[in-house]
């Protein structure tokens, strides 16, 4: 098992230190949680049954055999639940991941913007860590020529993360089945993070899941961000390769064991349920959307490519002095917080060099304070 180095902090955790207390919350990746009225009405969540079915012993550590089969129905198409490994959160499963998979000096690549733990964790492992940015120009695409250089006989692991966090850009068939085709020319692992899998904008550009496509592809997954449910601490790690799969149950006996019973039996009610809950939270991405595409146009020191999937936006400073100059993304957050009261996470929490911040559309109450997204 690979060995781990906890001493950098987070650039999230470092960046809100010092900040005030109580501040609106711009920056989530996640949908607005749904309460029990909506529960009830969007999927008729059966309280009875989930009573019934409660109990309060230990979990298997692998997971119930409900739940992994459940997640398996609604989201795998050649997958099994034999491949299914269950984790508390996302975050122990990129956790668990890298620790399986990864040792000191192995070559990791990842594209820019990236969600923190996704290139942290390896990088505490002590990987060597190969940085390929999304072009901003060109609405987050993927710089192609760069990447192919950077992937290599030399590469352990590839991660990718479609739909994107934090710039809710997404790939079309033709460009996994290039992702796909990379590594398998280079026999190097694919880490997908699929957390946002089921929150495209228009239903039809969903993908099928790496793992489904790529025998050493390893997808993940959670409750809290497709499904906007992170009270349910509940997350999954889905991987075809059995010795591989058994490397990361060893890991995760040293974190949380098992996960918990009450999480299951509430996600193994509600997974089955997936589109419903999906199309819920796309209406109001896609009416969110549209309304932070009308406050920009009264900002003119603010850019964004509209995202495509997922539930956050990647906002552009432009400086108030000069069109080919930005200002720096920390220093407007910092001070968006401290004169609006609004915070938003910078540039710099998601290992980039692009001036701006990450944007949620996903709350109800969001847009209503689009058009504060200035400084005094």
């Amino acid at each position: 098992m690979a060995q781990t180095s906890l001493t950098n902090q987070s650039k999230m955790a470092a960046f809100t230190q010092g900040l005030p207390t109580g501040l609106i919350n711009l920056h989530s990746s996640h949908p607005a949680a749904l309460n029990q009225q909506q529960l009830t009405d969007i999927v008729h969540l059966d309280a009875p049954a989930f009573i019934e079915a409660l109990s309060l012993d230990y979990a298997p550590v692998i997971g119930s055999s409900d739940i992994r089969q459940a997640i398996v129905d609604a989201h795998y198409s050649d997958t099994h639940a034999d491949d299914i490994l269950t984790t508390c959160g996302a975050q122990e499963a990129i956790f668990i991941t890298m620790q399986a998979v990864l040792q000191k000096g192995d070559q990791v690549v990842c594209l820019t913007p990236i969600f923190e733990p996704l290139y942290q964790q390896a990088k505490m492992i002590g990987a060597d860590i190969h940085t390929v940015p999304l072009l901003s120009d060109q609405a987050w695409a993927i710089d192609w020529p760069a990447l192919k250089q950077a992937v290599n006989h030399h590469t352990r692991m590839l991660i990718i993360n479609f739909p994107h966090n934090p710039t809710g850009s997404h790939i079309n068939q033709d460009e996994l089945n290039q992702l796909l085709e990379l590594c398998r020319q280079h026999d190097c692992w694919l880490l997908s993070d699929e957390v946002f899998r089921g929150l495209e904008h228009q239903s039809n550009q969903r993908l099928p899941a790496a793992v489904d496509c790529y025998d050493k592809a390893i997808s993940i997954a959670v409750m809290s961000k497709a499904y906007g449910m992170p009270g349910i601490r509940l997350g999954w790690i889905a991987c075809r390769q059995h010795e591989m799969r058994k490397r990361m149950i060893n890991v995760k006996r040293h974190l949380s064991i098992c996960g918990s019973r009450l999480d299951e039996v509430a996600a193994s009610q509600l997974i089955p349920l997936s589109d419903k809950i999906f199309t819920h939270h796309r209406k109001q991405l896609n009416q969110n959307r549209q309304l932070l595409a009308n406050s920009l146009a009264h900002l003119p020191h603010l850019q964004c490519h509209l995202p495509q999937a997922g539930a956050t936006c990647f906002v552009q400073i432009w400086s108030k002095h000069s069109i080919s100059q930005s200002d720096s993304g920390e220093d407007f957050a910092r001070q968006l917080a401290l004169d609006k009261g609004i915070l938003v996470l910078p540039d710099v929490c998601f290992l980039t060099d692009v001036s701006g911040f990450r944007l949620s559309i996903g709350h109800t109450d969001t847009a209503e304070f689009y058009n504060q997204l200035h400084t005094n």
